[in-house]
């Protein structure tokens, strides 16, 4: 390990942390600041502050350190959702296997009885995390009120018939084969140009919201058509807004034609919702597909209409195309290693001879440079991965992040870990595997010469993206520049929410889970850096959580299957890498007892796929059917069905009444959103309490 490099690197790191840090914690009293650094609070109701001058709000304190390590599970949980908890759970998680990992790494020789010990406690703690999770989700279903979602299923690959429209016969499927729980229906719609009507009129709207109330009539000659003008008037609710009321045949004259083979079909239980989601439908699987309607706000109303029958292939191609990305990224990773190798770069670029002579240019050429590339490379990977899996044809917005996390933590664990560790060119990769029995022997050689390369990207993509993170750059930069430049009066907030990045934070803890599990065979001085960046990471997500990202819907913990299979692999991969350094050391009895150890930790897998991975994908029907019983006791059923009426509604500034079809078996097309009055806006933010705070509505 080239410790100047890693001194260089790390100097470099710390200031870059110290600055930003210090200058987060000014710029957020700033009021001029409210709509960048809380951003969650003032959502519900923009507010003009014009806090007076006070010499303080110019002073670095760690006041929003204090917040965030006395922030409990119930508030992280009260306002960022089930999500947010298992996000939280998963950095101290991290943490906890790497501060029990550098006390084992201290103790005596020999590695097999350390690594049994801590396999053994990584294990059974691994295992309480899972089951407290599971808890929690089950928690999260029992506990909520009654939501559209539990009693609704997204049906598609409805098939075409010239004497009946889709609605017709979805109506006429599920009331043949379903009439005992079947209550109505909801078709798709194509209209992609409403929808961005819509969304424009949305913006318009909140823009709106801040001009001031205080309007007078004023009526004056029109220059052109002789006519009077007004000034405009802001309306004290949304219903004063839509006087007219249109029929459903003048709203949509062609409403058959635009019809999609999708729809929502509601039921009158939650039992019953499941059963039909789970059960194939026709003899054709092509055919009257359905599952689990997600929740209104998480539905991805551009992918509904996209023909079942062309998601097969979308999820081909965009596999293929995946690949083919990760392999061009081949690119810039190798360039980065050859920066590490200061020979080659010589060789190949001859007029560099004279800087590289200089003893600081080397060690930030081979220290810091490396990883801080690489870095700015991988930004643009979220996006891409986000893009690929929109294009599958995922229904939901929490699946699609879901997909698109996967695609980023296989892309970074390729790129970062396995291509830096056999580096070189692509022919001498490949020639690795030419033989099974030396791939532990491989990277046991391989691990330790890169762990100074690992190291300096922990620093560089750990500590100092933490600090970019909460001092959130570009929402900055807008709102300096809306501000000040354009000189405008109206909150960010007002119209930009930004939703948790679970996509892109996620594979980064895990990619450093790995990362710590395998450097720390060899190399246990990257295990410091890495409780550094967790406790870091443990305040400033908390701190963002409180008080920047709006939960705009939720998977209920979704991530955390993806989170266990990564953790394993680390485990198989590190005790891979042990065998070999036994095998290095010519010590046949440590690798006699590292095999059991590998095939304890695949039953260990096994067993918690088969005890709690199911609960993840389906919902017991003991824990429904308790539900229901509850509803018709407490006698909600009536207010449930009022609510299915206006839950899955695409434009809901449409009056309720114009999408009513008349018949009691269709549900309406378009509902009235509801606004609360949010009293609470104009206090100060740091003065809310996180479980206090009023309701968030989106338009999907």
């Amino acid at each position: 390990m080239d410790i100047t490099a890693l001194l260089t690197s790390a100097g470099i790191n710390i200031a870059i942390c110290a600055v930003l840090l210090s200058l987060y914690s000014i710029l957020r009293k700033q009021p001029s600041n409210a709509s960048v650094y809380f951003t969650r609070r003032l959502v519900p109701e923009p507010v003009k502050r014009s806090d007076p001058f006070c010499l303080e709000r110019f002073v670095p304190s760690a006041s929003w350190i204090t917040r965030a390590w006395q922030a409990t599970d119930e508030e992280i949980l009260a306002v960022g959702g089930v999500d947010a908890v298992v996000f939280m759970r998963i950095v101290v998680f991290s943490a906890s296997r790497k501060l029990l990992w550098t006390g084992n790494a201290a103790q005596a020789y020999p590695c097999r009885i350390t690594g049994s010990i801590y396999n053994w406690k990584c294990k059974r703690r691994f295992k309480m995390e899972y089951k407290s999770i599971t808890k929690m989700r089950l928690a999260h279903i029992t506990g909520s009120p009654p939501k559209p979602s539990h009693f609704t299923v997204l049906v598609r690959g409805i098939p075409w018939s010239p004497d009946h429209s889709y609605s017709d016969s979805v109506e006429k499927f599920f009331s043949t084969y379903y009439p005992a729980s079947y209550v109505s229906h909801q078709m798709v719609y194509d209209s992609g140009t409403v929808d961005k009507l819509m969304k424009d009129a949305e913006k318009m709207y909140r823009k709106l919201k801040t001009i001031e109330p205080h309007c007078t009539d004023i009526s004056m000659p029109c220059c052109l058509c002789g006519g009077t003008t007004h000034s405009f008037k802001v309306l004290d609710n949304e219903a004063e807004s839509v006087k007219s009321k249109t029929s459903v045949d003048g709203l949509q004259p062609t409403q058959r034609e635009k019809e999609c083979p999708a729809a929502f079909v509601f039921f009158r239980t939650r039992y019953a919702a499941v059963v039909a989601a789970q059960v194939l439908q026709s003899s054709n699987p092509m055919l009257w597909v359905t599952e689990l309607a997600p929740e209104p706000h998480d539905v991805y109303w551009s992918n509904i209409s996209i023909p079942y029958k062309q998601v097969w292939l979308r999820k081909i191609a965009i596999l293929l195309g995946a690949i083919v990305f990760m392999f061009v990224f081949l690119v810039p990773v190798t360039f980065v290693q050859g920066l590490t190798q200061l020979d080659q770069l010589s060789h190949t670029l001859p007029f560099l001879k004279g800087i590289l002579k200089q003893k600081y240019m080397r060690q930030l050429v081979t220290g810091y440079l490396p990883s801080v590339i690489l870095m700015l490379f991988l930004y643009a990977v979220p996006p891409t991965m986000m893009l690929f899996s929109a294009m599958e044809g995922n229904v939901s917005r929490s699946e699609r992040k879901r997909s698109a996390c996967i695609k980023v933590l296989y892309f970074t664990i390729w790129n970062v870990f396995f291509v830096n560790v056999l580096s070189g060119s692509v022919i001498s990769q490949l020639s690795v595997f030419s033989s099974v029995r030396d791939i532990p022997t491989q990277l046991a050689k391989a691990v330790p010469t890169q762990a100074t390369f690992f190291t300096t990207y922990v620093l560089s993509s750990g500590w100092a993206s933490l600090s970019c993170e909460v001092i959130q750059l570009f929402a900055l930069l807008c709102n300096v520049f809306s501000k000040f430049i354009l000189r405008s009066k109206e909150e960010a907030s007002s119209y930009c929410a930004l939703n948790f990045p679970h996509h892109t934070e996620i594979p980064r803890l895990l990619l450093f889970g790995l990362l710590g599990f395998t450097c720390s065979v060899m190399a246990p001085l990257i295990l410091p850096f890495l409780l550094v960046y967790f406790f870091l990471a443990f305040l400033v997500y908390r701190n963002q959580i409180l008080h920047v990202y709006v939960s705009k819907y939720e998977s209920g913990g979704q991530f955390w299957p993806i989170v266990h299979n990564t953790t394993i692999f680390s485990l198989v991969l590190t005790q891979i890498i042990a065998l070999g350094v036994f095998g290095i050391k010519e010590a046949p009895i440590a690798s006699g007892f590292t095999i059991p150890l590998i095939l304890l930790t695949l039953l260990f897998n096994e067993y918690c796929r088969q005890r709690f991975s199911s609960l993840f994908t389906r919902s017991p029907a003991q824990v429904l059917i308790e539900m229901d019983r509850q509803d018709e006791q407490w006698g909600r059923v009536e207010e449930i069905y009022n609510q299915l009426r206006s839950a899955y509604c695409r434009f809901p500034i449409i009056p309720q009444d114009l999408s009513m079809a008349g018949s009691t078996r269709h549900l309406s097309m378009a509902g009235g959103t509801r606004h609360r009055e949010d009293k609470e806006s104009s206090q100060d933010p740091e003065s809310l309490k996180p479980g206090n705070q009023p309701a968030v509505h989106h338009i999907s």
